[in-house]
């Protein structure tokens, strides 16, 4: 019986759909996360299924679009945003101009939703009269549908306190609803990170971002793209801008001579 590795499975779904620019460990997980799921013990029956069926290479595209998410997913690098850059950059502007965000690979809304709770927070903290605007953006349709939709399980918002639920959310049977005060500054976008004809969201025109959040994405990809879009997001912030990651993709940024404000915090310049 012929055998197939890896390689040659990846090679047949690339015939199916572009996953040139994932990096091939990341492929190889989805691989074998999905035979696992069906019970399949070789790569050759496997290769048997994706080449006909269009079922599961449906499912492996869902696969490698990320979509888990949490509300203050990392508490150091929200506080540290809400204690120390935010009240700089708020002294920084003029009660005309608004702060623009972008919350690049928002899955399902949880980071764009938890970026403004910060803002709702030091605004009122401050009594500002300050405007901030949050462009959200996912290449997943219906992680869109469901970011719009605004509506949580106790799973997702296990990282915020009880104070910040009763604030934000209403609470019916399991469900948890955010209430429109939140949503109103947030605006959601279907957006490709690799779109080859623009590099911002387009519903922000001109990019101009003073915090650009991209947490648990780059390490997806192959260096080269990872290079890439770390290119792309530095023409689409101010000069004095920020990028946000996750810990897992400090050492990326690091290697790309970036410079974190502060330990452990996530956050680069």
């Amino acid at each position: 019986m012929q055998q197939f590795d890896h390689t040659e499975l990846i090679e047949i779904i690339q015939q199916k759909i572009d996953v040139s620019a994932y990096s091939i460990g990341f492929i190889n997980n989805v691989i074998t996360t999905r035979m696992e799921q069906l019970k399949i013990e070789t790569p050759f029956m496997y290769a048997a299924i994706i080449s006909h069926d269009e079922s599961e290479i449906e499912k492996i595209k869902a696969n490698l679009t990320n979509s888990h998410s949490l509300f203050f997913r990392n508490r150091l690098t929200f506080e540290t945003l809400r204690q120390v850059y935010l009240p700089v950059i708020m002294t920084q502007k003029k009660d005309e101009d608004e702060i623009r965000i972008w919350s690049a690979g928002c899955a399902g809304g949880q980071e764009p939703y938890t970026l403004a709770i910060l803002m709702e927070s030091v605004i009122n903290n401050w009594k500002s009269e300050l405007k901030y605007r949050i462009f959200a953006t996912d290449s997943n349709f219906k992680e869109i549908e469901r970011a719009v939709l605004g509506i949580y399980s106790k799973a997702d918002i296990v990282n915020l306190t009880w104070h910040e639920i009763d604030t934000w959310f209403t609470h019916s049977a399991k469900r948890y609803s955010l209430v429109p005060q939140l949503k109103k500054n947030v605006q959601f976008e279907l957006f490709d990170l690799f779109d080859n004809d623009c590099h911002c969201p387009r519903t922000s025109i001109f990019g101009g971002f003073d915090i650009i959040m991209l947490a648990n994405v780059l390490i997806y990809y192959k260096e080269e793209m990872q290079n890439k879009l770390l290119k792309r997001l530095k023409s689409c912030k101010t000069k004095q801008g920020i990028i946000i990651t996750g810990e897992t993709e400090r050492e990326i940024f690091l290697r790309n001579e970036y410079v974190e404000l502060y330990p452990n915090s996530c956050i680069f310049r």
